[in-house]
């Protein structure tokens, strides 16, 4: 009531004045301001209590001394309650200072002091009837803006819990769909694959022909549901991951082998632009498979005459590999959409050229998993490029085969258990008599019957299954201690003589060459 009332400047105005002649002037001089204030007078501090039942005013004018209690009193009781934000000005013939400083204290705005002098009491409260306006104004769109935030939460979340069941619907829909056709398909094409190689009998060129592309379009139907299922699980962040040391020549040398068959049939040359030495990769094989896969077959689709090269560059700490063509290529225009979901470029107009349109955007998530890039570089009619970074396996495998073979084994065993490894420097002449002696004062005071310690070139290594963070932490400073009472005499002045790192199966790594190149370059 109080927010529609002030829109119209009507406002509410208390006059607390025990003299009655003061009392009178100060309510006459608020009407002439405006006709529309409503002003009340009183003339004791009971009046004025209650005056703020039901509708309290907008402003208070409130005498310094009542005849039943001060003014201070009044200020005072009003300021304890939801009264606290209107104004109060304080009203008096005392020049008593203190007065007036109690009275600010206690949350007076203003002073008026007597005789009255009319143009001044005007203006005071003119200035306090603004300010009032404008903070319940600001208040007032406060408080609908709010309302509003709150509505569009209320439909924003409503929106959510539809778009989650709808989407809930469409994975289920996927997944049933994908499963029950996946193994129709498979016996299906094993049937055919039988008849094509001659297990069942004799056919003739004609019959080969149709079964061929019988199987062909079968493999294409299970790539799709390959696709949508790989697709779902991305949209759900539950695309597993498992890297190990891979090398990538052989890699891509399978990925060739498999695609020569097609190139030759379609009168394309096939190059492999490779070091001769190995070169190797933390990744997942079967993923970077399927990524080459994806790519190579994109370049035979769009490639009527002249080769698709693959290349391999060793970069240092990465390793570039590049699936070049030399097809139609791709508009400038449509180069940002490769990689975007379901949206299948024409680089080729034709039956027989489309697919899923979500080959790249698996491609792209598979490589950024692996801490890589992806992009892509064309030009019309003359070919493109799809080229990618993926990390080098930079660990000496020789340093840390005992600890990758002992990860091995807790990952058959556990389904979570924390590894810590120490690097320890400055221990004189024969560093491993004194590792070996420092594993077994370790095991002795600390380690439990399931926790393994594994001895490595430079360093201890620790592996606790089933120990929660917190208590990994402990564990660690706890063995930081030992090693510096018990380097056999070696200088340990302080924690920085000793490198620590933790990393957790399965959050930091599915396998063990993961987990060891996740401790030692503590990413």
């Amino acid at each position: 009531m109080a927010l529609d009332r002030m829109k119209l400047n009507k406002f509410k105005i208390l006059v607390v004045e025990d003299n009655p002649s003061d009392r009178v002037l100060l309510a006459d001089l608020l009407k002439k301001m405006n006709e529309h204030f409503e002003v009340r007078s009183v003339g004791s501090y009971i009046d004025a209590k209650a005056a703020f039942e039901g509708d309290a005013p907008d402003l208070v004018l409130l005498d310094i001394y009542l005849p039943d209690k001060t003014g201070f009193s009044f200020l005072q009781e009003i300021h304890k309650n939801t009264f606290r934000d209107i104004p109060v000005i304080l009203v008096s013939s005392t020049s008593d200072k203190e007065d007036k400083l109690k009275g600010f204290e206690m949350g007076a705005i203003d002073f008026i002091n007597k005789p009255i002098v009319a143009e001044d009491m005007k203006a005071r409260v003119a200035v306090q009837l603004r300010l009032k306006k404008i903070k319940d104004d600001y208040e007032w769109a406060f408080q609908k803006t709010n309302e509003g935030i709150k509505l569009l939460y209320k439909e924003l979340e409503n929106k959510n819990a539809q778009l989650e069941k709808l989407n809930q619907i469409k994975d289920d829909f996927v997944n049933i769909v994908s499963h029950e056709l996946r193994t129709p398909l498979t016996v299906i094409r094993e049937s055919i694959s039988q008849i094509v190689d001659g297990l069942l009998g004799d056919i003739n060129e004609k019959q080969n022909k149709y079964l061929n592309t019988s199987l062909t379009n079968i493999d294409y139907l299970i790539r799709i549901i390959n696709d949508l299922l790989d697709i779902s699980k991305i949209e759900k962040g539950k695309i597993e991951i498992y890297k190990e040391k891979v090398d990538i020549i052989d890699l891509i040398e399978e990925v060739v082998f498999n695609f020569l068959p097609q190139t030759e049939k379609k009168g394309l040359q096939i190059k492999f632009d490779v070091p001769d030495q190995k070169m190797y990769i933390l990744a997942d094989k079967q993923r970077i498979i399927q990524v080459m896969n994806n790519l190579v077959a994109n370049a035979y689709k769009f490639t009527q005459k002249g080769y698709i090269e693959i290349s391999v560059i060793d970069e240092g700490s990465s390793v570039k590999c590049t699936v070049r063509d030399t097809g139609i290529g791709v508009a400038p225009k449509d180069l940002p959409r490769l990689f975007s979901k379901f949206d299948q470029i024409g680089r080729q107009s034709g039956p027989g050229m489309k697919g899923t349109g979500l080959g790249l955007v698996i491609a792209k998530e598979i490589i950024e998993r692996h801490d890589g890039k992806i992009h892509v570089e064309s030009v019309l009619q003359e070919g493109t490029k799809f080229i990618f970074t993926l990390p080098k396996y930079n660990i000496l495998e020789e340093d840390y085969l005992n600890l990758i073979v002992c990860l091995g084994e807790q990952i058959k065993k556990y389904n979570s258990f924390a590894l810590i490894g120490y690097k320890i420097f400055g221990l004189g002449q024969q560093p491993q008599e004194s590792l070996t002696h420092l594993t077994s004062q370790i095991k002795n005071h600390l380690l439990g019957v399931s926790d393994q310690i594994v001895l490595g070139k430079n360093g201890v290594y620790i592996i606790l299954p089933d120990t929660k963070k917190e208590h990994v932490n402990l564990t660690a400073q706890m063995i930081c201690q030992i090693i510096e009472e018990k380097s056999q005499g070696v200088s340990l002045k302080t924690l920085k003589d000793l490198n620590f790192h933790i990393v957790n199966y399965p959050q930091d790594g599915r396998t063990a060459d993961e987990l060891v190149v996740k401790l030692e370059t503590n990413k």
